[in-house]
Order: structure tokens, then C-alpha cells, then sequence
């Protein structure tokens, strides 16, 4: 395709992007939507019907870094410490579970190599900064093949991921109803009434404030803040974990709501688009030859994790921690799902087993929570942390 404008670069992304949300809704998120996404723009290119570089015609390629750094702002501004600390047995599985995944990649490193393994080890336990800071790390030093596969496994681990989680998910639900059958709850009424106020919080109290701009003005500061202090650290503290960091601390003392870029602003939809534009060059760079190698080693990077992760939590005491062997799976899982495909799942498997609404809410409260914090550790903390260090020794 020859005389591409920018506009009809843009839309060509645009109409890529709304055909992978669509199959998506179709399908009920059982076909990813970002398997279907870099699946056509792979085919896209190695039919030459779009040219390589339609994401720097589209002039896209200039802005991609400032959306990842707002994403990680609202991803930090998600996590709030004090349900972390309510939810330690689940902080403590997500966190054996994507060392074991570590583990199983460095295992497969006679099979594919040591940089391939290394490139893999942080994004099939995170999402899409993980796996973003990869290809970028990859492609820096000269190893198009390796930032590929790590948009690959990203692509696909949620095809992977979902019906061990489903499943694991299910089996538990069921305990949970039983569970709950045989429950008094007579005091569950009184346990929900007469609550103390809370104190409200910064935000709280200058809530009228906190318009797009506004929200979006605050989270420039913390990305320029965030800029130099990954300078004052030489960089061994990147500005991609400051960002993190301190969206993390602004939420947990009131300076902004959870998710204020997504849920105030309604800009994170934007941001995401950008962050995610910088892995489809990557996919410019396949050629025939490469799909092999690239479905192989994804293939390796799986097998090898999922068998250490079942293998542990199924036959070691270390399902304890949790209290099921379902749940540690479940959990396991998670790092490779995300939210909000932890929180779908959860519901579905509520709406699934339970037979009455309080049996639903029951299961969600347990289940869900457990889920959504699982991805919340790995997704959208460690991962980030294990990619900047990886980037480094890559």
C-alpha cells in the first residue's frame, strides 16, 4: 500500500483495533481480543497489504512512551496497601506463583536460548507494561525475534491461562457453597449495621475539583516527577517504576481515587491504545521462517511454567498458604489473565454456582477478591518491577 496519509494510516490501526474488540464481544472474551488483534496486523504485514512503518505514518510512534507512563500512573493508583495486607495469603500465592513461572522459563533456557527465555520471564507473569518494556528492551539490543515473542506470549497466555483458572475457580466456588450452606447467618444482619464513619480523604473532601483536566494535570506531574527521579537513580530505578510507585503512594494517602485516569478522566482507554501501539512494529519484523521458531518457543515458555506451577501447588504443602489447591491454581493463573479478565471470570463462575443471590455474592467476595488480587500483585507490580530488571541484564 502506496501514498498512505496519516489519517488513513490512523484509521487502518483504528479499524484493526475495533475488529479485535469486536471478536472479543462475540465471542464473550473467550477469543482474545489482543490475539486477535496482533494476529491480523502479523497477516496485515506479511502480505504487504500495510506498509511497516504505518504506525509512524499514522505519526503515533512520537507518543506511545507518555501513554505508558500514564497507564502505570492509574495502575499504581489501583493498588490500595490495605487490601493487600487483608489479602496476604493471595499476595503471598501470586508471588510464589510467578516465581515458579520465573523458574520454569529459566528451565527452558537449553531448549530457546538465554534471551529468549529472559524476554519471556516477565510477560507471561504480567500484562501489557510488562510486556511492552520487553519488546522495547529487545528491539534496543538487537533482537527483533525475542521482541516477537514476547508479543506473542502476551497475545496468547490469556487463551492459556483461562480454563485452568476456570476450572480451579469452579471447584472452589463449590466448596465456598457448601461452605456457606452450613453457616449461621443470623448475625451477618447485625455485622452490617451501625458502621463508624471513615474519615474522607483528601480527594473526598475536594472532590468538585478533580475534573479531566485536573486529574490529567496530576498525573503529568507525577510522570515528570517520576522522570527525574529515574534520572537521580542513574536509571536502575526506571521512570516506568516511579511512575508506578508513585501513583501507588498518591492513592494510599488521598491525594487521588483508585483508577482516577480511567474512572474520573475516562482517558486510560487512550492510553492503553498508545502503549500497545508499540508493540505491532515488532510484527513488521516476522518473517515465514520466524512464526516456527515463535510458536515453538511460546510453546516451550508455557509447558515448562505451567507444569512447575502445577506440580508445586498440587503436590507440596505450599496450597496451604491459601487453604485449596483450586485456589493456588486459580490464583497461579491470574498472572497471566489480568484484570478485568480476573473479575469476569470470578463473576461468571459466581453466576455459575451459586443458586441464590446471596450464594452469588458470597463466592464473588471470596473468589473474586482473591482473583482480582492475585492479578493486582503480579500484573500490575511485580511484573513491572521483574521487566525493568530483565531490561537491563538482557
Amino acid at each position: 500500500m502506496t501514498n498512505l496519509t496519516p489519517f488513513g494510516a490512523l484509521f487502518i490501526i483504528l479499524l484493526v483495533f475495533a475488529f479485535g474488540d469486536f471478536v472479543g464481544v462475540v465471542t464473550k472474551a473467550k477469543v482474545s481480543t489482543m490475539f486477535v488483534i496482533m494476529a491480523t496486523f502479523l497477516v496485515l504485514f506479511m502480505t504487504h497489504a500495510i506498509p511497516a512503518d504505518i504506525c509512524t505514518t499514522a505519526n503515533l510512534t512520537y507518543v506511545t512512551s507518555i501513554g505508558l507512563q500514564f497507564l502505570l500512573v492509574d495502575m499504581g493508583s489501583s493498588v490500595g496497601l490495605t487490601e493487600l495486607k487483608k489479602e496476604w495469603r493471595t499476595v503471598a500465592t501470586a508471588t510464589i506463583a510467578l516465581l515458579l513461572a520465573v523458574v520454569g522459563c529459566a528451565i527452558a533456557i537449553p531448549v530457546i536460548g538465554r534471551e529468549a527465555a529472559l524476554v519471556s520471564m516477565p510477560v507471561i507473569a504480567g500484562g501489557v507494561v510488562a510486556a511492552n518494556t520487553m519488546v522495547t528492551a529487545a528491539e534496543n539490543v538487537g533482537l527483533p525475534t525475542c521482541a516477537a515473542l514476547a508479543t506473542f506470549i502476551y497475545a496468547t497466555q490469556k487463551l492459556v491461562a483461562t480454563l485452568p483458572a476456570s476450572n480451579g475457580g469452579i471447584k472452589y466456588a463449590n466448596q465456598l457453597v457448601e461452605e456457606y450452606r452450613k453457616r449461621d447467618h443470623s448475625a451477618d444482619a447485625a455485622s452490617n449495621t451501625g458502621n463508624a464513619k471513615t474519615k474522607q480523604l483528601f480527594w473526598q473532601k475536594h472532590k468538585h475539583f478533580y475534573t479531566n483536566f485536573v486529574c490529567l494535570a496530576i498525573a503529568g506531574t507525577i510522570v515528570f516527577l517520576a522522570y527525574l527521579l529515574g534520572k537521580a537513580t542513574n536509571g536502575w530505578i526506571g521512570q516506568s517504576l516511579w511512575s508506578m510507585i508513585l501513583g501507588i503512594v498518591a492513592r494510599n494517602t488521598g491525594l487521588v481515587p483508585s483508577h482516577f485516569l480511567r474512572d474520573t478522566s475516562r482517558s486510560v482507554g487512550f492510553f492503553n491504545f498508545l502503549t500497545m501501539i508499540t508493540m505491532i512494529p515488532s510484527l513488521a519484523k516476522i518473517n515465514l521462517a520466524d512464526i516456527p521458531v515463535i510458536g515453538f518457543n511460546a510453546l516451550v515458555i508455557f509447558v515448562f511454567a505451567m507444569i512447575i506451577m502445577v506440580v508445586i501447588f498440587r503436590f507440596t504443602p505450599l496450597w496451604k498458604i491459601c487453604g485449596s489447591k483450586s485456589l493456588s491454581l486459580g490464583i497461579a493463573m491470574c498472572q497471566m489473565i489480568g484484570y478485568p479478565g480476573t473479575q469476569l471470570i470470578a463473576d461468571e463462575i459466581a453466576n455459575a454456582v451459586g443458586k441464590t443471590d446471596a450464594e452469588r455474592d458470597y463466592i464473588s467476595e471470596k473468589l473474586g477478591t482473591a482473583y482480582v488480587i492475585a492479578g493486582f500483585t503480579t500484573v500490575t507490580l511485580l511484573s513491572v518491577v521483574l521487566a525493568n530488571f530483565i531490561g537491563r541484564i538482557l
